[in-house]
């Protein structure tokens, strides 16, 4: 009987064990399932944390890359503009004006003013020549180069300019400008909308009482000389120059007065 007892009582407490067990093994399973559901969406999170600070870096290296091509850009647009130029002549100075950067400086070269042949323009000579092959003694089969004289005193008692710069030897200086054109406009002071000023001064040319031929310079307005002396050499000259209406347009132009003129660049 005892023993029918104790098999039943082990029976019951198996059964209970098992019941207990059964239990706590659900609950363990239930936590370790909202466990993993908790680790999952932190997982899903950080996952999520990850992507967005991916793409964040993504988007400041795209902009520093950006920031990087732009600034290459600007440095190749610049090098462009300082490999981009024009030059132009300062004719009866030594310097250049504003942001022009002198090339050289030298003396105004031209013919002999009664030469009835040969080139007509004037020339930059520079101060230190250089030679090749030579012959010394002119040959006079071909032309000469001479020095060029201002002559603002003898066909007229008019000067424009401060001083009277006669027999005076006229020097020049190539300049070169950071903008792209540059052009010299006859009767002007300044230049027009959207053009920057190099210099202005007096249009200046040979004398028409002689045979030769040249072209129109523009002179700076305060002329300066080669400090050598003023005397008379001849050479290449340099007068003022005055306007003649009738087929040029009276009205605008004023018959016999003297011609100003601007160098201008843009």
């Amino acid at each position: 009987m005892l023993s029918l007892k104790l098999l039943l009582f082990n029976s019951i407490l198996a059964t209970v064990i098992t019941l207990a067990y059964t239990e706590e093994c659900s609950g363990l399973r239930n936590d370790f399932e909202r466990l993993k559901e908790e680790l999952s969406q932190r997982i899903v999170d950080l996952e999520n944390k990850l992507e967005a600070e991916k793409r964040k870096r993504y988007l400041v290296d795209e902009e520093l890359d950006i920031e990087k091509e732009v600034t290459k850009l600007i440095g190749d647009v610049n090098g462009i503009k300082q490999g981009m130029g024009s030059t132009y002549i300062r004719w009866g100075r030594t310097e250049c004006g504003g942001n022009a950067s002198k090339i050289y400086k030298g003396y105004t070269g031209g013919k002999w003013y009664a030469d009835t042949g040969g080139p007509a323009n004037y020339v930059r000579m520079p101060e230190d020549p250089q030679w090749a092959k030579y012959m010394d003694g002119f040959q006079d089969i071909g032309n000469r180069m001479y020095g060029t004289e201002y002559e603002d005193n003898s066909e007229s008692t008019f000067n424009p300019f401060s001083v009277h710069r006669d027999d005076e030897d006229a020097p020049c200086v190539v300049c070169r400008s950071q903008r792209a054109t540059t052009v010299m406009i006859p009767a002007r002071t300044n230049c027009y909308t959207g053009w920057h000023l190099e210099y202005t001064g007096y249009l200046m040319a040979m004398s028409r009482h002689y045979q030769s031929s040249s072209e129109y310079i523009c002179v700076d307005k305060d002329p300066e000389v080669i400090d050598h002396g003023s005397q008379s050499e001849d050479g290449n000259l340099l007068y003022i120059v005055e306007a003649a209406c009738g087929s040029l347009p009276c009205g605008p132009y004023v018959n016999g007065r003297e011609l100003t003129c601007a160098v201008c660049s843009k």
